[in-house]
């Protein structure tokens, strides 16, 4: 049952991965010219429209890997998205694709070009680009594991990206800018870490374990919040967003003041309510 209000949870975010299909199935009627030219035995036309369709097939593949790979890294779950703009490869594949039905048509190179630029100008806009690759350059510091901080520093911005996934799915418009809040004050924090990466040791409890815990509450609240709402569990995870809210600014403050021995006792506690009450 959790895995499937989990995957009810995710689904608006796996919702595009289906525009992929268009790439399969408009297409189609080249299947019809493909084996018109074959019985023909028109050798140039044949080779225009296989290699049509191999484009736009090649186009719809690499798009629906990287609608995937999208959703995982918008949702949380990777780190980065490909290295390779999987989206951008699609949009060159589908502008060849035109060009080359165009040729099988009969037409010149001005309009083979015309119909390609139109392609590539269409897949932009019905697909959208490549989800940017968030650069994490940290300065030189003496005694500090830069590899290790990246690393860290990845995992929270993933973390940020799984509670604004959860938000999406939330209808309460408070909780929604209690979160949207709550994101910001998160980023403000890596951002900070990123100036001294010697912020990553102050700010461990947060990085490690406040984090996963608010990550992990507001899935469920997402989850519950479409199958029941009643004013109680609203109060409950009410109150929790605004601790959640104190405890971003707290760790804003301390990281600027250099100070986290109480921090850590108040995340602590914070964490603990998290991971034992939730928003039951």
């Amino acid at each position: 049952m959790r895995d499937a209000d989990d995957l009810l949870r995710k689904g608006r975010a796996w919702v595009p991965v289906l525009k992929s299909a268009v790439l399969f199935v408009l297409p189609l009627p080249l299947l019809l010219a493909w084996v018109v030219t074959l019985i023909a035995g028109d050798v140039g036309r044949f080779a225009a429209v296989s290699g049509a369709l191999a484009a736009f097939f090649g186009a719809g593949v690499l798009t629906w890997r990287g609608l995937v790979a999208q959703a995982r890294y918008y949702l949380g779950e990777r780190l980065d998205p490909p290295a390779v703009p999987l989206k951008l490869v699609s949009a060159v594949l589908t502008g060849l694709g035109a060009a080359l039905a165009a040729a099988a048509g009969g037409h010149g190179i001005l309009s083979m070009s015309v119909f390609a630029v139109l392609a590539v100008a269409g897949y932009f806009a019905f697909y959208g680009r490549d989800p940017r690759r968030k650069r994490i350059e940290l300065p030189a510091v003496g005694g500090v594991d830069r590899v290790a901080v990246t690393a860290q520093l990845k995992q929270a911005y993933g973390r940020l990206q799984g509670i604004e996934a959860a938000a999406r799915a939330i209808a309460v418009p408070e909780f929604v800018e209690r979160l949207q809040r709550i994101i910001r004050i998160g980023k403000q924090i890596l951002a900070e870490i990123e100036r001294d990466p010697r912020d990553a040791s102050r700010a461990r409890r947060f990085l490690n374990l406040y984090l996963d815990s608010a990550e992990r509450v507001t899935g469920e609240y997402a989850r519950t919040h479409r199958q029941i709402r009643h004013r109680p569990l609203e109060n409950n995870f009410r109150q929790l967003l605004i601790e959640m809210e104190q405890t971003f600014e707290a760790q804003h403050r301390k990281l600027l003041d250099n100070d986290v021995m109480n921090l850590d006792a108040e995340i602590e506690v914070l964490n603990a309510r998290l991971k034992h009450e939730g928003v039951d």
